[in-house]
Formats: C-alpha cells, sequence, structure tokens
C-alpha cells in the first residue's frame, strides 16, 4: 500500500466519523465543532488531489468564517445552557490545549526570530497585481500571493476586527434573565 492509499483511508475514517458526530451530538455546539472538523478533513482530501486553492478557500470560507459565525449564533441562542454548573468531564483537555499553546508560540517565535523569509518571486509577487505578474503565475495564483504574502497584516487585522464586532454584538445582544 502506498502512502496515498493509507493517507486517504484514515482520512475516509476520519471525516465519515466526524460527519456522524454532526447528526449523533445532542449539543448543538459539539456538532458544529464537529462540522468544522468534517469540512477540515475535506479540506485535506483536496490537497491530496493538488487542488490547493479549493484546499483554502474551504478552510477559509467554510471552516473558517461560515461555521464560526454559526457557533455565533448557536451560542447566542442557547443562552440557557450553563457551562460553569457542568462538572469538567475531561480535565487533561486543558493541559493538553496549553502543551498545544505553547508549542505554536514556541514555533512563532522561533520563525520570528530567527528572521524566517519568503524569497524569490513569490515575495516579489506580493506588492502588486500588474499584468506581468499575472500573466506569468495566473490570475487565482497571482491573487492569492498578493493577499497572503503583499497584504497579509491588513488581511489579518480586518479578520480581527470582524470577530471583536462579532463578540461585541454578542454581547450587547445577549438577554440577561
Amino acid at each position: 500500500m502506498t502512502f496515498d492509499i493509507v493517507s486517504f483511508i484514515v482520512l475516509a475514517v476520519a471525516t465519515t466519523a466526524t460527519a456522524i458526530g454532526v447528526i449523533a451530538f445532542k449539543n448543538a455546539v459539539h456538532s458544529a465543532l464537529s462540522l468544522i472538523l468534517t469540512l477540515l478533513f475535506l479540506a485535506l482530501f483536496y490537497l491530496q488531489l493538488q487542488a490547493m486553492f479549493i484546499a483554502v478557500v474551504q478552510i477559509l470560507i467554510y471552516a473558517g468564517a461560515i461555521m464560526v459565525l454559526f457557533l455565533f449564533v448557536v451560542t447566542m441562542l442557547a443562552p440557557d445552557q450553563n457551562e460553569s454548573d457542568i462538572k469538567d468531564a475531561l480535565p487533561w483537555q486543558r493541559i493538553v490545549g496549553g502543551l498545544l499553546g505553547l508549542v505554536l508560540v514556541g514555533s512563532l517565535s522561533y520563525l520570528l526570530f530567527t528572521g524566517a523569509q519568503v524569497n524569490g518571486p513569490k515575495a516579489a509577487a506580493g506588492d502588486s497585481l500588474s499584468q506581468a505578474v499575472t500573466a506569468y503565475h495566473g490570475d487565482t495564483q497571482a491573487f492569492g500571493m498578493a493577499l497572503f504574502h503583499g497584504f497579509l497584516f491588513p488581511f489579518e487585522i480586518t479578520s480581527l476586527l470582524i470577530v471583536v464586532a462579532i463578540l461585541g454584538a454578542l454581547v450587547f445582544g445577549r438577554r440577561t434573565n
């Protein structure tokens, strides 16, 4: 068996399990989180098919934007579920989450302090969407390079402002009992 076949089988089992979790969980938040995992696994299928653009769009649009909005709506419409009264069923999750957070901070710090940079034509193409760049790379690839190399910081600041606005709407719209 090749690596492609084994990875396909593992992804198929994981996707099926999370898809069953979407309809099997009684808690709407758990179902939404299971749907996010299903969408991420579908993006991995696209990566196996060498469809990078569709995989990135799958993650950004569906798993990112739409599902985060759906989670906010679900938590806003179900304010009577009080999480503070429920005993923590899996206390080890906090430890694993903390360790994974430390790994993330460490790896990002390493990349920041070692001066990891993107060199070559991709870095040069990030500043413009000129006709020469789009003719060489294609429209979609030139747009992606401009968005994620030249305009990454404004793109991330915009997404942060949208999340803050949604949180503000959630706080102001929350019903008090």
